[in-house]
């Protein structure tokens, strides 16, 4: 006579989920991975700040020696706020820091004759980018 149950049956109800362990292995991949994927993220954000950072100090060493070749000398202060005295050259709004803190020091020294234009970078070191005059 036949069972109710056959003894295949009782056991393929008995493993139809998951054990502990399983899932466990499982948490730990996706979070390896996804800690991999956020590392790899943030670096990429870093060096695109970076480029954007190359290319303000690229256009204001264009704006002073445009600025030099109309007045004869570079400029002896420039606010970055305003980028006065060469707004005519250059728009103060797109030369922004993309991270205001604490990567603001975009600096200026000149002595009329010569001029060096530095930015704090984040993902490179030395992490100061300068550009003097051509």
């Amino acid at each position: 006579m036949r069972t109710l149950f056959s003894h295949s049956s009782v056991r393929r109800n008995k493993r139809a989920g998951f054990t502990m362990i399983e899932i466990l292995v499982v948490v730990s991949i996706i979070a390896l991975l996804t800690t991999i994927g956020i590392l790899s993220f943030s670096e990429v954000n870093k060096r695109a700040r970076d480029g954007k950072r190359k290319a303000d100090m690229e256009q204001v060493r264009s704006a002073l020696v445009l600025y030099r070749v109309d007045h004869g000398a570079y400029p002896s202060d420039l606010t970055w706020s305003t980028m006065s005295p060469i707004t005519s050259y250059v728009s103060a709004s797109s030369l922004s820091d993309p991270k205001p803190s604490p990567y603001t020091q975009y600096s200026y020294t000149s002595n009329t004759v010569t001029f060096s234009v530095c930015a704090t970078l984040e993902s490179v070191t030395p992490s100061s980018y300068c550009l003097a005059n051509p």
